[in-house]
Parts: structure tokens; sequence; C-alpha cells
């Protein structure tokens, strides 16, 4: 179960390394599932009688990937705020009625060089 949890957290911060390309869709699934295995396997801990430090030690690394993760999720999200402002204050290059819209040229224009 932590090894399923494991795989999900780091196929997303695989998938969160590219955040112009990577699905946020598709990240939060991969976390709820991790999530989900997370779950499952602290319900199963009390049944256990003792735990070992390899798995305690697994634990620990996947609390560190999940911190990771969060960061990497914070700046797509940053991210893709910043290409939706840049979007939205970009004129479109055609009208309503389909013809091309007027440029708006910024600074002057020298004839003589």
């Amino acid at each position: 179960m932590l090894t399923a949890a494991q795989a999900r957290v780091g196929g997303a911060r695989v998938l969160l390394a590219r955040p112009r390309d990577c699905n946020l869709d598709e990240c939060v699934t991969m976390f709820r599932e991790a999530q989900g295995y997370l779950e499952w396997f602290r319900d199963s801990l009390p049944a256990a009688e003792q735990v070992n430090r390899t798995l305690r030690r697994q634990a620990i690394a996947l609390a560190g990937e999940i911190g990771q993760s969060g960061v990497l999720l914070e700046q797509a999200a940053r991210a893709g705020r910043r290409w939706l402002e840049r979007l939205r204050s970009t004129p479109p290059e055609y009208t309503a009625s389909g013809a091309h819209a007027p440029l708006r040229l910024l600074g002057h224009i020298s004839y003589l060089g």
C-alpha cells in the first residue's frame, strides 16, 4: 500500500515538473489515490503487531515527497494563472465580424534608421 502511494505521488511529481504540459486533473486524481492508499495503510497499522523501521523510513520519505509535490502543484497553479492573465491581456487577432483587428503598435517607427 505504501509502495502504491509512493508510485502515485511520484507520477504526479513527474507530471508537475512540466506545468505547461501537465493535466492538473490527472495530478489531483493521483494525489487522491495516494491519499486513499495512505489511509488504508494507516488503518492497517494497528492490526500489525510491530511496525518495522523500513516502513517508518518509507513513510517519512513519502511525507517529504508529498511536501515537494505540494510546492510543485502551487508553482503549476501560479504559472497557469499568469498564463491566463497574459492571454486575457492580448488583443484578439480577429474582430467578431471576422476581419483582422487593427494592430496596436507601441513606440515610434523611424524611417531614417
